[in-house]
């Protein structure tokens, strides 16, 4: 009876492995015939629900910290190694390109020549569009580089940039002053506060004895003459006769050498504003010292109607007094009392 009834149990269990077994395989086959519809589903799923998403990913990192923290190093491990072979990889090919180039130049810029012909063929706007594109990011990615450059060239030689302005706006000149009008138009706030700030810095250049702005252009020739007859004039030597001459000539007075004094401050100053890289610096720190002495005269013009008034409040008070003044301070100590039988006492 027993052996039966095990027997009985094992052909039961058997049975059931073997219906969880075909359960997972037809589930198998299943997922295998509708993956994409699976995958679709899911993703439906995970977008309309991502608490619940969060919720299960944060509970399982939490259950499975070790081996989630283990993952993510291999992980970072494998991109790394991708990262430096891809690099590799790509510096190997940059240095095959450059032999190539180097062993034969002309044959490689006829196959680019060629190239270029047969995507222009091709098509001609996609073609333009992404030159276009490539000069773009040329220019954006060297745009110091270049603005250096055209600077260079402007100061060498600042005649050529300026005659072609000239002949451009003979040629252009109601587009240029409609383009003018418009820009003022639309930015209106912005170029009146640029007339504002502009006139609040010559009115404060003028208080504290500053020229006037002007830059007076000169040609690169004259620019040059300058300096060499400005470096001759300090470097070379004198000759007793020369420093004889300088020691008879008749001394500064106080007055002038403090004059002398004030224009070379001035100029120092103009020199370092012209040189200063950061241009709204002198204008910050002027408007910081104009807010520092305003703030400074509000307090001396406080403390002096306060003492005004405090002269008045001591006349009406001597004019109505009926006793002399106390000499005494005002906060006297206090009498000391003390209890007696009968009440108190002093």
């Amino acid at each position: 009876m027993a052996e039966a009834f095990r027997e009985g149990r094992g052909r039961e269990a058997a049975s059931e492995e073997e219906r969880i077994e075909r359960k997972r395989a037809s589930a198998l086959r299943y997922s295998e015939k509708h993956a994409d519809h699976i995958r679709q589903k899911r993703r439906q799923w995970k977008a309309a629900h991502p608490e619940k998403v969060k919720e299960y990913r944060d509970r399982f990192n939490e259950v499975h910290r070790e081996r989630v923290l283990a993952e993510k190093r291999d992980y970072a491990r494998r991109r790394a190694a991708q990262l430096r072979k891809e690099a590799a990889e790509k510096e190997g090919r940059r240095v095959k390109a450059r032999k190539r180039y180097a062993a034969n130049p002309e044959a490689h810029l006829e196959y680019q020549r060629e190239r270029r012909a047969a995507q222009r063929a091709a098509d001609p706007e996609g073609y333009r569009e992404a030159k276009r594109l490539r000069n773009k990011r040329w220019h954006d990615s060297h745009r110091e580089q270049e603005n250096a450059k055209l600077r260079a060239k402007h100061r060498e030689n600042p005649e050529a940039k300026r005659e072609a302005a000239l002949r451009y706006y003979a040629e252009h000149g109601g587009e240029v002053k409609e383009r003018r009008r418009a820009y003022y138009w639309a930015n209106r706030e912005q170029q009146l506060e640029k007339q504002r700030q502009w006139r609040a810095r010559e009115k404060r250049r003028r208080e504290v004895g500053l020229p006037v702005r002007r830059i007076h252009r000169l040609p690169p020739e004259e620019l040059a003459a300058n300096r060499a007859a400005a470096d001759d004039f300090f470097s070379r030597p004198r000759n007793p006769r020369e420093l004889a001459v300088l020691r008879s000539e008749p001394k500064p007075s106080p007055k002038e050498l403090a004059v002398w004094a004030r224009d070379c401050e001035r100029a120092r100053i103009a020199s370092a504003i012209a040189e200063d890289a950061d241009r709204a610096r002198p204008v910050r720190t002027s408007e910081q010292r104009a807010r520092e002495a305003t703030a400074r005269a509000k307090r001396e013009a406080d403390a002096a109607e306060q003492a005004r008034m405090d002269a008045i409040a001591r006349l009406i008070n001597d004019r109505l007094r009926h006793e002399p003044r106390r000499t005494a301070p005002v906060h006297a100590p206090r009498p000391t009392f003390t209890m007696t039988s009968g009440g108190l006492s002093l």
